[in-house]
């Protein structure tokens, strides 16, 4: 199927310049472990290293010097204090599109092609850790932007048997997707993990496809320290979506990874991902028509004829497969390599019949959208300086003129510097090119292209 729409404008840099940082570290971790991030991050937060993914699927219970009040029936067992930590990310974006009336700025209103400040550009708190001797928890609470709220939050119960620790967690996210339940790896299966959180969609394809949507449901989860494997039901954001079925977990998500000690000194990690069943849906979540920030920009007033998703039921179709190695080109110079690949079958653009199918809900497209994706941080001066290079090829799922399947290519060169372990600096360019960026996309995009290159300068602290 051959169309022509703006619908390109969906993955064009405006995804990188808006996308606001969720949470990476928790300091209220380290607190209840009475230890420094470096024990559960590699290089830095907020990459897993062994000891990060163990303590994670304890259920967050681990305790370490910190008092705890405990019950003589054994019943009660929690922390003496209540562990929080604050985040704050501020950025400055500049994109290398057109300025000026050319780019529907105003004296009063200006697009990331003049240069934005963020300052912050988000904040959280969060609060986490252990409820009971099997029992955890982690919450973050949005303070800005607004509107403020609870964002995520899970409750994982976790029980050993044998070596193996099984279990279930209850999870509701309005960032994160259905992977929020568990995961360890630092491949983007979830983003969380990701060495660079400016550029999610170049570094992961699981990202790529936008599988952070609004998510609540119940895993149940097994590891140690070889595997770990997630079968869980959950549903989309349908808070409002008509008129059956609403509350149901319609939806499957299975995750199975390893971790293989075949190569010497290397922490190799290897999985797979699948999204699976229909979901109801409000359609509001990001890479659907009209529903995403960048689309209302890149297009202020849409086609005519343009379709809309309406709250309905969505296909919640995808797969993935994804690799880390961590290791040491040195003793003190630590780095990891990440690479994923991801598919998103196109269920039909969506159609805008109330009520009705909508299409895929990590493809709006009508051609199947899938990208590969590999990324690298090296430690260049230990616990101080760390350089980044990343590359994406992938094919948009979006029709182009006589292009079925627009190509959507990028690479990215970054550093950042640590002030403290908790307080670093980031700046990173980006690159991108293929047919989304060409002169019939540009002409599509109007006034709201914003080029085809971002830089992006930021400072993010957690205490």
């Amino acid at each position: 199927m051959r169309t022509r729409s703006w619908l390109p404008a969906l993955v064009a840099p405006l995804s990188i310049a808006l996308w606001t940082p969720d949470a990476q570290a928790i300091p209220a971790f380290a607190r209840q472990l009475g230890v420094d991030c470096n024990t559960c991050h590699y290089q830095r937060f907020p990459v897993l290293n062994a000891f990060g993914r163990a303590f994670k699927e304890s259920g967050f219970t681990m305790i370490g010097a910190e008092d705890k009040l405990e019950s003589p029936t054994g019943m009660l067992s929690l922390p003496a204090n209540l562990n929080a930590a604050i985040e704050l990310y501020s950025t400055y974006v500049k994109t290398n599109g057109p300025t000026g009336t050319a780019a529907n700025e105003t004296n009063t209103t200006k697009t990331t092609n003049s240069g934005d400040w963020q300052i912050p550009a988000s904040s959280s708190v969060f609060f986490g850790g252990r409820v009971g001797e099997h029992i955890g928890f982690e919450a973050e609470l949005n303070i800005y932007p607004t509107p403020a709220g609870l964002l995520n939050v899970k409750l994982p119960f976790v029980y050993d048997v044998g070596p193996v620790k099984t279990g279930g967690v209850l999870f509701g996210t309005s960032v994160y997707g259905p992977s929020f339940g568990l995961e360890v790896m630092n491949t983007g299966a979830n983003a969380v993990h990701l060495f660079n959180q400016q550029n999610l969609p170049l570094l992961s394809a699981q990202q790529y496809l936008n599988t952070g949507t609004p998510a609540r449901g119940l895993d149940l989860i097994a590891s140690n320290e070889y595997f770990f494997a997630v079968a869980g039901k959950w549903g989309a954001d349908d808070n409002n979506a008509p008129p059956t079925n609403t509350g149901n977990l319609n939806s499957s998500y299975l995750r199975v990874a390893g971790f293989p000690r075949l190569i010497p000194n290397i922490d190799w990690g290897i999985g797979a991902q699948l999204w699976a069943g229909r979901s109801n849906s409000t359609g509001n979540v990001p890479g659907t028509v009209m529903n995403s920030p960048s689309a209302f920009i890149l297009n202020p007033v849409a086609t005519p004829g343009t379709p809309q998703p309406q709250p309905g039921q969505f296909d919640t179709k995808a797969w993935a497969v994804d690799t880390q190695f961590m290791g040491k080109l040195y003793d003190d110079l630590p780095f990891i390599v990440i690479a994923s690949y991801a598919l998103a079958p196109s269920s039909g653009a969506p159609s805008g019949v109330p009520e009705g199918f909508q299409g895929n809900l990590y493809n709006p497209g009508t051609a199947s959208r899938k990208s590969f994706n590999i990324g690298m941080e090296q430690t260049i001066i230990p616990n101080l300086v760390t350089a980044q290079v990343a590359a994406r090829w992938a094919h948009s799922g979006f029709a182009l003129g006589s292009t079925d399947n627009a190509t959507d290519n990028a690479w990215m060169l970054a550093a950042t510097y640590s002030f403290a372990l908790n307080v670093r600096a980031e700046l990173s360019y980006s690159k991108y090119s293929g047919d989304l960026y060409n002169g019939l996309s540009q002409q599509i995009q109007g006034p709201g292209y914003l080029g085809d290159s971002t830089w992006n300068l930021t400072l993010v602290a957690a205490f």
